[in-house]
């Protein structure tokens, strides 16, 4: 593969990314949601469990869970109190979702600005960002 070519898929990975993450994404919760889901795989975790960890409420979680298991980024499993954990659908969103934790990780600024960009709710959403962020130093 010469390096033209390189670029050229480097660029197409980039385009898919971002297309993943403005349209099933969204929101900076169902985010940090997901990257804790996928930094502790094959851990499950309650709702109120992911909620606790990461200082959102516990509605907000539960419906950003259901969210992600629309999507195919997570699964649940019922018994005595339904439990999430990362479980993508197929290899395409996976490799998408590795990507995304590892560009998270090293660009969290530049992540964040691309969910930001175009959302018509950016101060909400700003406001969650900022407050991650925060929480994260």
């Amino acid at each position: 593969m010469n390096l033209e070519q390189m670029r050229k898929e480097k660029q197409q990975t980039s385009d898919r990314l971002l297309r993943f993450l403005k349209e099933n994404i969204q929101t900076v919760l169902r985010l940090e949601i997901l990257l804790l889901l996928h930094r502790h795989q094959p851990r499950t975790f309650t709702a109120s469990g992911v909620a606790n960890r990461l200082g959102f409420e516990n509605d907000t979680t539960a419906y950003e869970l259901e969210q992600l298991e629309a999507i195919g980024a997570v699964v649940q499993s019922n018994g005595y109190k339904t439990k999430y954990k990362y479980h993508p659908q197929n290899k395409r969103i996976g490799s998408l979702i590795d990507q995304l934790a590892v560009q998270y990780s090293k660009r969290r600024v530049a992540i964040l600005s691309v969910m930001l960009a175009e959302h018509p709710d950016r101060t909400r959403l700003f406001a969650e960002a900022f407050r991650i962020i925060r929480s994260n130093d």
